[in-house]
């Protein structure tokens, strides 16, 4: 068995860190049902990957709690707020949410207190030396408080024993042609890029990982450690989004992606037999047979996880439609018209759910050549100590200005030619200018959302698919619309109207009603022991 196996399955089950015994963070049930329903209703309207959703949580509870309930009691109720009890309200609100288990220990009250004390101490040493805050950097930071406190709650050694095997297998395989940057930064370059493709990190944990790199003592920070990052503060953001944005992180980006299901399945195979694990990854038929049961298995969960990826972006879209609906299409046709259009409006209303549907049924599953190469790679992994291809990765293509901005124009005139039929055959009907925008914009949406919900199924190919005319005549004209869904979802995600109320207004007074009610029926339980032990 390679070395990169037997340090993986070390660190794969060893024992994990943090408080667990003792007194365990209490909720009543009762209350636990109501914020529950609440926050799904909050998911729901606001699309986001699973595995985001419980970090874009504790993010949304700390904004809320440092920022909005903050601002209501200091300017209406009292002086000066202290919120002394703030950590173990988030861990209570985590828990009712189910974002996390309930046999939550209260010691980790205390932990939690201090890595949100840690940033806090971090912002105001940043505004005392440069009399304010930057836009966006409260923000900037306080997602690094949530993908900590995160980690801390739920601690990823198993995703880290993956990823540092995928770093040390793949590492010295991949080489760079013609390239100016050292053998460091090229290394950085593929530990992030194995952590974007194997974890599906986004930009705040890159973020917080890249600090923990270049601070290695972050994670017990003192004053010392603090000021010193404070006062580079300047120097180390512009340096993270260096490192973040760089010129050749799509391609190694592109290697990883490759990759991803092969060091699924070994993860799969080991999770499926702790006992036995070692022999299977010495044994190169018994490991041919667990590879192949742990990748059916995979495909039929990606499948699952695909329907359900459908129903949330299906749901996603008809709510937004309907508002939409009822906020400018009726009136606008009312204005223009003098009547509703019912035709045009059920069309918008049902068309882009219906796309959604057609759109994933159409998605196909990999087929054999795709588990034959997994099956290869990872006999070379554990059996010929991570040998094999080496991925030689050339200069990302830098074209001169002329052809940039003729294969932009190329690109532009046939989104514009698709817009022109699109809006030819809309007319047609007797969609109205708003009707029509408004379905081109859901059209560029769905366009999008198609890719998004496409991307397990794509993370299991370790081949590249072929292309085929007609395909690439479709991508031609269909490229500008996912282009502009991806835009839109972007800025969409950032104003998302239904999300800013629900968590600017509804959330803070119903969290609030929440707390008081989780205190009074704690009260009434200390009062019914009193009397019963007496």
């Amino acid at each position: 068995m390679a070395h990169i196996i037997e340090k993986l399955i070390d660190n794969f089950f060893a024992p994990e860190g943090g408080p667990k015994d003792g007194e365990k963070i209490k909720i009543n049930t009762v209350i636990a049902k109501a914020a529950l329903v609440y926050e799904k209703i909050r998911n729901a309207v606001d699309y986001q990957e699973d595995h985001l959703v419980r970090k874009n949580a504790i993010h949304r509870i700390l904004k809320r709690k440092l920022v909005y309930e903050k601002l209501v009691m200091e300017n209406y109720l009292l002086d000066k707020f202290h919120n002394e009890n703030m950590s173990e309200q988030l861990l209570q609100e985590l828990i009712r949410g189910r974002y996390i288990s309930n046999d939550v220990s209260v010691g980790m009250i205390a932990v939690v207190d201090e890595i949100v004390k840690k940033y806090n101490q971090l912002l105001s040493r940043v505004k005392e030396m440069e009399g304010q805050l930057e836009k966006g950097m409260f923000d900037y930071f306080l997602e690094l408080a949530a993908v900590e406190i995160e980690q801390t709650l739920i601690p990823n050694k198993k995703d880290k024993a993956l990823i540092n095997a995928m770093f040390s297998a793949l590492n010295p395989r991949v080489k760079l042609q013609n390239s100016d940057i050292d053998d460091k930064e090229r290394e950085l370059q593929v530990y992030l890029a194995c952590h974007r493709a194997l974890s599906k990190w986004d930009t705040g944990m890159l973020r917080h990982l890249l600090l923990n790199l270049y601070y290695p003592e972050w994670k017990h920070a003192d004053d010392a450690l603090i000021l010193r990052l404070a006062n580079s503060i300047g120097k180390v953001v512009p340096e993270f989004e260096k490192q973040i944005n760089h010129p050749w992180q799509k391609q190694f980006q592109k290697v990883m992606q490759k990759n991803i299901i092969i060091f699924w399945a070994i993860r799969d195979i080991m999770e499926a037999n702790p006992k036995t694990v070692r022999s299977i990854f010495a044994d190169a038929e018994l490991l041919e047979t667990e590879i192949k049961k742990a990748i059916t298995k995979r495909y039929k969960g990606v499948y699952a996880k695909l329907q359900r990826g459908v129903v949330r972006s299906i749901i996603y879209v008809f709510f937004t439609k309907m508002i939409l609906a009822l906020a400018i299409e009726f009136p606008m046709d009312w204005y223009i018209a003098g009547a509703i259009n019912y035709f045009t409006v059920a069309v918008n209303i049902i068309f882009p759910p219906f796309l959604m549907f057609v759109v994933a049924i159409f998605i196909r599953m990999p087929k054999k050549e795709n588990t034959e190469r997994i099956i290869q790679e990872i006999k070379n992994i554990a059996l010929a100590d991570g040998r094999g291809a080496v991925y030689e990765l050339k200069d990302p293509k830098r074209r001169g200005q002329t052809v940039r901005f003729m294969f932009n124009l190329i690109y532009s005139i046939s989104f514009v030619f698709s817009l022109f039929v699109i809006f030819f055959f809309l007319n047609k009907f007797d969609f109205n200018v708003v009707s029509s925008l408004i379905f081109v914009l859901f059209l560029t949406l769905v366009s999008f959302f198609g890719i998004r919900i496409r991307r397990p199924v794509a993370d299991l190919l370790a081949i590249d698919r072929k292309d085929n005319f007609i395909g690439s005549i479709i991508d031609f004209f269909a490229l500008p619309f996912v282009s502009m869904g991806r835009w839109m979802s972007n800025k969409f995600s950032k104003i998302n109207v239904i999300a800013i109320f629900l968590d600017v207004i509804i959330e803070a007074p119903f969290k609030l009603i929440i707390e008081v009610f989780e205190d009074l029926f704690g009260f009434f339980k200390e009062k019914k022991e009193d009397v019963l032990s007496e």
